[in-house]
């Protein structure tokens, strides 16, 4: 059972994560995290080697990604770059 003051520091620290544009129910996941490390890197991968292969609506959500990224997009440019990989395999396959 949680002690009064560890509810009322947890109150204090959502708050505070709120205040500074943070969602706390999110903010501590690790998954969020590690798929965000691999959603940079596969939107820095999309711009220099496949650059080509994108529509211009593709090239804009990546952007959007790089300059403001959101769970939605984070997702989005994930699942971009596992349609593009599949494309390049098909590609090399015949």
């Amino acid at each position: 059972m949680q002690s009064y003051q560890t509810i009322k520091d947890i109150k204090l620290r959502d708050a505070w994560l709120k205040a500074n544009g943070y969602n706390p129910s999110t903010f501590f996941s690790p998954d969020l995290e590690i798929d965000y490390i691999r959603a940079k890197a596969a939107s820095k991968q999309l711009l220099i080697d496949c650059v080509d292969l994108l529509t211009s609506e593709q090239t804009e959500l990546i952007q959007a990604f790089n300059s403001n990224a959101t769970q939605k997009r984070m997702y989005q440019v994930l699942n971009l770059y596992k349609k593009i990989r599949r494309q390049l395999h098909r590609q090399k396959q015949g």
